[in-house]
């Protein structure tokens, strides 16, 4: 649908494989981009159980997937709360393709609990990885984008919860709710250089932060399909939803490859969701 040869995107927390940017990695490279893929280092025996049984191997079976689609991948290891190392990637990724046209803020942590007796280090974990990681990430990459000239876009993974209060969410939803506000800053300031800033804002998906473990574990010990388990295990909100049911990663990475294109060329500092109508209905 697009054409995205000669281009090249960076996606953030990318390892995950049935997350976000697993899933817009993939499509980058669907549409003709080389695709630079990124995560935290984990060592294998962290890996989810669903993933060892599966083979799944992180970022190296991303890139493999990328390959396969005839365009080249590179996997950066990188914390992205660290200033430093965010640099690091985006110049590694500048010395391999030479440019970076797309990036995707992605990578995220969640850690629920009631704000009277949240710890303060999950508190700043929680806005290191979602706030400051993608402040981070939006500055090293546009500052490349300005100096090589051309324009390019960005897209913020935020969050219904960054437009909504939830209950035992308040880290997460106060750093969404500052990707929302940081998104539309980038964006006016980014403007006159032909680089577009956008955020989408996930309601219920079957990803890590929203049960991907309990859904696997059920499908296997149930002896049911996964699409089954996820309407189990997300009992709570399906009813809720008007299209009654979740999202799935790749619907999500559609909405993103779209704000990337031509064909959202006028718009920028948009936060659009992608919920099923839940926000709406809410």
């Amino acid at each position: 649908m697009y054409d995205f040869k000669g281009k090249v995107a960076l996606v953030t927390g990318a390892s995950r494989k049935r997350g976000f940017g697993h899933a817009t990695a993939l499509r980058f490279a669907m549409e003709g981009a080389n695709v630079v893929v990124n995560s935290r280092y984990r060592p294998p025996e962290e890996f989810p159980e669903e993933e060892k049984a599966e083979g799944w191997a992180g970022l190296d079976s991303v890139v493999k997937e990328i390959e396969e689609q005839g365009v080249q991948g590179l996997a950066i290891t990188a914390d992205i709360s660290d200033r430093e190392q965010v640099q690091g990637m985006v110049e590694k990724a500048v010395a391999e393709f030479g440019r970076i046209d797309f990036l995707v803020a992605n990578a995220g942590t969640l850690t629920r609990g009631a704000l009277l007796e949240y710890k303060a280090e999950d508190w700043r974990r929680t806005l290191a990885v979602n706030l400051d990681g993608v402040f981070y990430c939006c500055q090293a990459a546009a500052r490349h984008m300005v100096e090589r000239g051309g324009g390019g876009a960005i897209v913020n993974i935020s969050s219904r919860a960054g437009k909504m209060g939830m209950i035992n969410h308040g880290a997460y939803c106060a750093s969404k709710f500052g990707v929302i506000g940081l998104t539309q800053v980038l964006a006016v300031e980014l403007a006159p250089c032909k680089i577009r800033v956008n955020a989408v804002c996930p309601g219920r998906f079957p990803t890590k932060i929203a049960s991907e473990v309990e859904v696997w574990k059920m499908a296997r010990e149930k002896g049911i399909d996964m699409m089954e388990a996820v309407n189990i295990v997300h009992a709570d909100t399906v009813p809720l939803t008007p299209m009654h049911r979740v999202g799935y990663p790749e619907e999500l990475a559609s909405v993103i490859i779209f704000l990337c294109s031509d064909e959202a060329s006028f718009m920028t500092g948009q936060s659009i969701n992608v919920d099923g109508g839940r926000l709406m209905a809410h």
